[in-house]
Order: C-alpha cells, then structure tokens, then sequence
C-alpha cells in the first residue's frame, strides 16, 4: 500500500531482510569449500561489496562462490503477511517513536489597498532520514507544499447551511493553487539515516503540508498585525 509513508520502508525492509537471507547462504557454501578466504569469518565480520563478500584481508566473488559449489544461482525470499506486518509494528512502537519533520519559512506580500496575499518566496527544510530517490522525494515535498498554500490561502468548501448542499462544487468555484499562485519552492533535505529503520529511512508521507498554513498566518500576522485564525486567509478578513 502507498500511504501513511509505509511504502518505501517496508519494501526496503523486505529487500534487506531478502538479502541478509542471501548472504547467509552464499557464506555457508563459501565455508563448504576448501580454501576458502570466507572460512571462518561470520557475516557480520563481512561486506558485500564488489561483487562479492569481503573483510579486512581479502574476500571472494559471488561468481567464484557459486562455481565452487556447482550452484548457478541462490534465492532468498522473506514471507510475512500484514498480520505480521501490523503486529511487529505495533511492538516497534512501544520502542521508538518515528516521524518525518520539518520547517517552512516564507515571505509574503500583501498590498495595502486590497489585501491580496501573495506568496513571494518559500524555504523548507526536512529530516525525513535516507532518501533513496532524491527527485521524486523532493516533488513529494513540493506537492505537499502547494497543497498547504491551498489550505492557506484559497481552499474552500462552501456549505448552505439550510440544506447541506455543497455550494461550490467544482474547479471553477473551488479554488486550488495555480502556476501565479506559487513562488519558486525551494526545498531541502538533511539526509540523516534514521538509526532504528532499515536504510534508515523515515517516510516522506504528508510532511509537506504540515506548518505550511501556519507560516503563511505568521507572515501575514507580520506583515498586516492582523492574526487571521479561521482558514483560507481571504480578502475579508484582514479588511
């Protein structure tokens, strides 16, 4: 599933825990064969590097190990199904507690006759631990960016209070940010590994969107006086 900033660290879970499976069993062949430079070592003594498993005074191809014994291939597959899933992250819980964070910081302009808020330039900075694909990351986080200056600054769903009914039902009546309602986002990532996950991954998720609305209010709280606390900050309400 995609969602929640589970996709990324669980199938990267999945794969390092795959792979410690591998190279599990391509040391026990290694030990199998005389003369192995493996011989002797534990896997945590090792990396796999170059096409092979190596430690400080040698090491061995996978090619070689295979050859040595007779083997042209070696699979490693890890079955758990989402009870496991839920249940083992349920008791990661009790240790640790991981979340992506960051800040936003923003300028806005507002003109002094009609109160229209423009956003002039926007910095965001997150720690959201190892990104493993730094384009679609920060796209992620740009998305989630427009879509707090949404929230800021022209989202609305208008409701008739007589009947319920949805007022403003479509793109021509709901406003959604465009192209001249967004300044250049500049975005940044720190990149440090989260200890307790694997790859050190924490999740990109929804964090974008998170203080967005409040740096915008804070800036127009700077630039008006006036502190706008129900939101979209429209025209009216700083009149």
């Amino acid at each position: 599933m995609a969602g929640g900033s589970t996709q990324t660290a669980s199938v990267g879970a999945g794969v390092v825990a795959a792979c410690a499976k591998i190279k599990q069993t391509v040391l026990a062949l290694a030990r199998r064969a005389p003369g192995s430079p493996l011989r002797g070592h534990r896997l945590a003594d090792l990396q796999a590097r170059d096409g092979g498993l190596h430690h400080a005074g040698g090491g061995q191809t996978y090619a070689d190990i295979l050859a040595a014994a007779g083997r042209d291939h070696v699979e490693g597959a890890i079955k758990q199904g989402m009870l496991g899933f839920v249940v083992g992250m349920l008791r990661e819980r009790r240790r640790w507690v991981k979340a992506a964070t960051g800040a936003h910081f923003c300028e806005v302009r507002v003109d002094p006759d009609t109160m229209e808020v423009r956003v002039a330039r926007w910095l965001s900075v997150f720690d959201i631990g190892t990104v493993v694909n730094t384009r679609t990351a920060e796209s992620q986080m740009r998305g989630g960016i427009v879509m707090g200056l949404g929230l800021a600054l022209t989202e609305q769903t208008l409701i008739d209070p007589r009947n319920g009914r949805i007022v403003n039902p479509s793109l021509s009546e709901y406003h959604v940010p465009v192209h001249a309602d967004v300044p250049r986002l500049e975005v940044h990532h720190l990149g440090d590994p989260d200890p307790t996950m694997p790859l050190g991954i924490v999740g990109v998720g929804e964090v974008g969107i998170t203080g967005v609305a409040a740096a915008v209010g804070n800036a127009v709280r700077h630039a008006t006086g006036t502190r706008v606390r129900d939101l979209p900050i429209t025209l009216d309400k700083l009149m």
